[in-house]
């Protein structure tokens, strides 16, 4: 069809008309929006940025690929939108707990652990129970930290909680005035780490422990965490508590 297209425009020397996009329906505009991101957290977290094509989310959203070009552009303003939509809100979570982290009374061990849980806590209350959609973003937000930084499609997630993150890394090292600098950030680095893996949940917990004990048991990890990681300071230098 488009070849006989293409000739009656040389015989006639009027060109083709270029095709039809798709009919929006400006009602269900932001119903469809919401769709295509749904779909796109989802894939994106269980692929990577790298993995999906705006094909495969417009498949899983059950809608016309035209109309992932219509709201979001391109994939990489698709990313964008996935890693926006809920970041103020996982901020805002992050760093009321940290606030109230910073209210704890008691030794420096127990002020410490303090704000080593208000970190990992709202992460694990959303995976846990936040439903699909937090599942997913927060899965998602661990890959992307795992990811090489100079990538450009992680540039959002450094602009939205980059902040957060030396908010914690500050806390912990006016608690610890006589640790060096450094090591303050390793152990953090070293925090973060951790929680990628672990919200991977990769069944590896499963398999070398027999079944005794679950990746997917968020919840049975934390404190157990909590503890590693505080001991862990104590390791590079945090002297006496």
């Amino acid at each position: 069809m488009a070849g006989k297209a293409e000739n009656l425009a040389e015989m006639t020397g009027v060109e083709a008309s270029p095709p039809a996009p798709p009919r929006i329906d400006r009602r269900r505009a932001p119903e469809t929006a919401a769709k295509i991101l749904d779909a796109a957290e989802s894939l994106f977290s269980l692929r990577g940025f790298y993995g999906v094509s705006l094909r495969d989310i417009a498949g899983a959203a059950k809608v016309q690929v035209a109309l992932t070009h219509y709201h979001f552009g391109s994939k990489e303003a698709l990313f964008r939108a996935v890693v926006d939509r809920r970041a103020d809100e996982h901020v805002r979570c992050l760093a009321e707990a940290l606030d109230q982290a910073l209210t704890v009374q008691g030794s420096r061990t127990e002020r410490r652990k303090a704000i080593i849980r208000a970190f990992i806590l709202p992460i694990v209350e959303r995976t846990m129970r936040g439903g699909p959609g937090w599942k997913h973003y927060i899965r998602l937000m661990a890959q992307i930290a795992n990811a090489p930084q100079q990538e450009d499609y992680t540039v959002p997630f450094g602009q939205h909680f980059d902040d957060l993150v030396q908010s914690y890394i500050a806390a912990l090292k006016d608690l610890h005035p006589d640790m060096e600098e450094g090591k303050v950030y390793w152990c953090f680095f070293f925090y973060q780490a951790m929680i990628t893996h672990i919200l991977a949940e990769s069944g590896m917990l499963d398999r070398q422990s027999g079944g005794r004990f679950h990746s997917s048991d968020l919840d049975a990890m934390v404190e157990q965490m909590v503890d590693f990681v505080s001991g862990g300071f104590l390791g590079l230098g945090a002297g006496p508590d």
